[in-house]
């Protein structure tokens, strides 16, 4: 697939150029880059966060709810926090 030049594209020009094509052979062709993080990021650079399902037993959410009340950051903020405590843990996990 041969690319358009991008610098010399506007902004809508690209946008439209990737509303009209197939990318398909486009993303085949790309390479994982070993030790890349991907992450999603707003207009300001700020990681976008995630919306998540967890199953929980009801005896621990209401537990949970219950110690949210008390914490500024809410349920989400005490999973976040269990979450990368236990990823800080076991570092070969999030490998």
């Amino acid at each position: 697939m041969a690319l358009p030049d991008f610098k010399a594209m506007t902004p809508d020009e690209i946008a439209a150029w990737f509303e009209t094509n197939d990318l398909s052979e486009l993303i085949a062709s790309g390479e994982r880059v070993e030790g890349a993080t991907l992450v999603q990021v707003d207009a300001t650079g700020m990681p976008v966060e995630k919306v998540v399902t967890v199953k929980m037993p009801g005896d621990m959410v209401a537990r949970l709810d219950h110690a949210a009340g008390r914490d500024r950051s809410g349920r989400s903020g005490i999973i976040r926090q269990a979450v990368a405590e236990w990823l800080e843990r076991h570092p070969d996990a999030a490998a």
